[in-house]
């Protein structure tokens, strides 16, 4: 039997919250380890427990933007999979939350099914979004010639990634990187196969070339 999928619910909804918490406990593949009404509990947890796969997050929170909560989760652990789980369907957040490094976006009026599909999906590693979702962000592009391809959203680099990126230009090895940022060799192969991925480069010289361009030259006063 293939191991359970472990979640969070980030949501302020009581009802709606514990309804998705109960329905997810009765399903053998998933495991909720805690639902949260607010992002700084959730925050909290998390830096305790490293085995969340995907975090199901709310962008309306009482106290947090879940926008800006979707940077800390990457912070505290680069290998969680975030999938918004929100009423709002505004282009700008939509691509924002993206940006910020959400993996997928479902609308909660959509069918529980469709939700189950989207876990499942970056549980895998891949992006999902619910269809009325990618009808949106498509068609902020739709009368482009430019596109998705030729157009640049600015990806999001977390401090502890800068740090990563700044040790690779002074030529440490992962063991060293490790022991500054007290965590583990593993951990920092795991932000480097992030960054590459996010970067779109195939080589640590292509992450040196980024941190060049975007941090060095900011450092020059």
């Amino acid at each position: 039997m293939s191991e359970s999928i472990k979640t969070i619910i980030v949501e302020d909804e009581s009802i709606f919250r514990k309804s998705l918490s109960m329905y997810l406990k009765n399903r053998p593949e998933f495991e909720v380890l805690g639902d949260f009404d607010d992002g700084e509990p959730a925050l909290q947890f998390l830096k305790r427990k490293n085995e969340v796969s995907v975090v199901l997050l709310d962008l309306n929170l009482p106290t947090t933007d879940g926008l800006e909560m979707t940077r800390k989760i990457l912070e505290i652990n680069p290998n969680i999979s975030i999938l918004i789980l929100s009423q709002e369907t505004e282009k700008s957040l939509i691509l924002q939350a993206l940006k910020n490094g959400a993996h997928g976006y479902v609308t909660k009026d959509a069918p529980i099914d469709e939700l189950l599909v989207g876990i499942r999906a970056l549980a895998k590693g891949n992006n999902y979004f619910s269809s009325n979702i990618s009808a949106k962000v498509m068609v902020q592009f739709a009368n482009s010639s430019a596109g998705f391809a030729t157009t640049k959203i600015k990806p999001f680099i977390t401090n502890r990634e800068q740090q990563i990126l700044e040790f690779l230009y002074k030529e440490y090895t992962n063991k060293e990187i490790a022991d500054r940022l007290f965590i583990s060799p593993r951990t920092v192969d795991t932000h480097k196969r992030n960054l590459r991925k996010k970067l779109n480069v195939k080589s640590s010289v292509g992450l040196i070339k980024y941190y060049l361009t975007n941090f060095q030259q900011t450092k020059a006063v």
